[in-house]
């Protein structure tokens, strides 16, 4: 399958999805005409039988015309959730369509996990507009949203962690309707979660916050904790079981059992303003609950549930007590929809007068908390986690050309050889791709260049595609070998105004981190732009080689990218482990071109001077 194969099965979903949503809106039109002529039927019927006209098939005209108006509103509403329904899909589906077309602007960016103290995150553009995270986020949650993040801002370390996600993924990706389908059911919560709380949050993103169920967790039991409301509902019914028994023998008159239930009655209703609340604070908790059951429903039914990796998220979700995630939901709106029932006032009454029918309502819903309250966060989590999977599966989906790069264990000889390497977020058709090959440990790539050859796209590059493989995703490049190790990078190093730290010390700290860290012990892949370039010339010179022969040392792997033509000297003092690439400017006829082909050995063409005298600067002075 190809990518345009891909977009045009998505483009000929948007059509087929709006014709249905046509003819939708047709019938909901005709059903709603329907409605209100036998609507208007039944009231004149009526209106003609009361004011005189007593003919017998007036009523019974009325009756059929009211039942057919009440069985054609259940119908309507179901017309109308399909349609909300299809709206979702047809927006999932145009979102389709526009990341095929490589346009992500749509999507949340995740400026707020930008940080310059991450290992890679911030030199190599992870979060935040035109980022890696802005690419892939296809989620529907906060908490998904969350998660992804986290997955790519916390690498897999273990080649067999890496291979299990490789397989769950490439099951995933073959099941458009269950990615579909999931989001839909996402995004469609969302949408009646905003609907009904329209000052919170944002319509496209649903809310699934932790910190609201462990604190609604904590809530002590009004009803259900207090034996004495449990005694209220089997004392109540069988006094009144008697009392009625007792009437209805002739034991007793009519007037003492009526009196016993309107006692109860009102003593019902003393607790009737408490209830309330406790309703209203239930209802609003619970009711997303009852929107994600369809979502949650689809992770414990997903048809990869024996894959290790998914086993890790449907655990959240698994038996408690011997019922699922999804029947405990079922089983909770189902309490909350008696409680409803509260709204009939006559009905309450007399419920409420046999056996403080409220008061029993409520003791089970606090009881369904104290089952199921603190698995509530487990739930959200595995929503939260299947909600990152289904965005790492579009990506996967979207992107055929993508290779699967092969783990190797941890324990071997360091490897990172690709034959092609292109970047994930240049586009297709422009992006040059470069092999890597890095064999053994100790072992550094110093590469050297001009000005705009290449040198920063490239060590970008390296680092994106290294991180898509020790995520378990493919890689935009082709025959790729890696060991899995911890990535480190210094491309753009800021300085912090509100620290008092200068650009030049934030460095230093950024190579001390890299220094101790393999001092303890820790398998890195280290990714250095222009080190030390707070410094003068002479003083960076030094200090870059002796960081680099540290490096070597310390049994370090990785790449370094520099104007500095020195470092190429240490691959005759470590010809074994370190080895000079460049990208070269070539000018031809006072014209510069650039290949952005990498090439072996150090660059011989420098640029700057050349540039300089292109555009007028230092003019008459050469």
């Amino acid at each position: 399958m190809t990518t345009e194969t891909l977009l045009a099965d998505c483009q000929a979903e948007i059509s087929r999805t709006k014709e249905e949503q046509h003819r939708l809106h047709n019938r909901i039109r005709w059903v709603g005409t329907l409605r209100l002529i036998l609507f208007l039927t039944a009231l004149l019927s009526i209106s003609f039988y009361i004011a005189g006209q007593k003919y017998t098939l007036l009523p019974v005209i009325s009756a059929v015309a009211l039942v057919l108006f009440l069985m054609l509103v259940k119908y309507h509403t179901r017309l109308f959730t399909r349609y909300s329904y299809g709206e979702v899909r047809l927006s999932v589906c145009q979102t389709d369509q526009a990341h095929l077309c490589e346009d992500y602007s749509a999507q949340r960016a995740g400026e707020e996990f930008v940080s310059p103290s991450h290992d890679y995150a911030y030199d190599i553009d992870l979060y935040g507009q035109h980022s890696l995270f802005q690419m892939m986020n296809r989620t529907c949650s906060d908490v998904g949203s969350c998660r992804l993040a986290d997955m790519l801002g916390k690498p897999l370390t273990e080649a067999k962690a890496i291979r299990e996600r490789q397989q769950l993924l490439q099951r995933m990706r073959e099941d458009e309707s269950f990615l579909t389908r999931f989001r839909v059911e996402m995004l469609s919560a969302a949408k009646e979660d905003y609907r009904m709380n329209g000052n919170k949050g944002e319509e496209a993103l649903l809310s699934l916050s932790n910190a609201d169920w462990e604190k609604w967790a904590d809530l002590p039991e009004t009803f259900a904790g207090k034996w004495v409301y449990r005694l209220l509902t089997p004392v109540a019914a069988c006094i009144n079981l008697l009392m009625w028994g007792a009437t209805i023998g002739g034991v007793l008159p009519y007037s003492l059992a009526v009196l016993a239930t309107v006692s109860f009655a009102t003593v019902a209703s003393v607790f009737t303003t408490r209830i309330t609340r406790k309703q209203q604070e239930y209802s609003r908790r619970l009711r997303t609950l009852s929107l994600v059951a369809p979502a949650i429903g689809l992770v414990e039914q997903a048809p990869w549930s024996n894959e290790p990796a998914w086993q890790k998220v449907s655990q959240g979700i698994g038996q408690e007590r011997g019922e699922s995630a999804s029947s405990a939901i079922r089983h909770l709106h189902k309490l909350m929809d008696k409680l409803d029932r509260r709204n009939n006032v006559l009905l309450l009454f007399l419920l409420n007068g046999l056996f403080f029918w409220e008061i029993h309502q409520m003791i089970q819903v606090e009881r369904w908390k104290r089952l199921h309250a603190a698995h509530i966060p487990a739930w959200m989590d595995a929503l939260a986690q299947a909600d990152a999977y289904v965005s790492m599966a579009l990506f996967v989906r979207h992107h055929p050309d993508y290779t699967w790069p092969e783990a190797q264990e941890a324990d071997t000889d360091f490897i990172y050889k690709a034959t092609a390497l292109s970047h994930p977020l240049m586009h297709r058709g422009t992006c040059v791709p470069n092999p890597i090959e890095i064999v053994g440990r100790p072992y550094f790539l110093v590469i050297t260049g001009a000005n705009m050859a290449g040198k920063s796209t490239y060590l970008r590059t390296v680092s994106v595609n290294y991180l898509l493989a020790c995520i378990g995703l493919p890689v935009c490049g082709e025959g790729m070998t890696f060991t899995p190790a911890r990535l480190l990078t210094s491309l753009r190093t800021a300085d912090s105004l509100s620290d008092g730290e200068s650009y030049f010390f934030a460095e230093l700290k950024r190579l001390k981190l890299i220094i101790d860290s393999l001092k303890a012990g820790e398998r890195l892949f280290i990714v250095l732009d222009e080190i030390l370039r707070g410094t003068n010339s002479v003083d960076k010179q030094k200090g870059s080689l002796a960081l680099l022969k540290q490096l070597v040392r310390l049994q370090a792997n990785g790449i370094i990218a520099t104007h500095d033509l020195l470092l190429g000297t240490l691959a005759d003092h470590y010809p074994a482990h370190v080895r000079n690439h460049c990208f070269e400017a070539d000018i031809h006829a006072d014209q510069l071109t650039f290949a952005y082909r990498l090439r072996p050995g150090i660059a011989q063409n420098m640029n700057a001077c050349f540039l300089m005298q292109q555009m007028g600067i230092g003019e008459g002075e050469w």
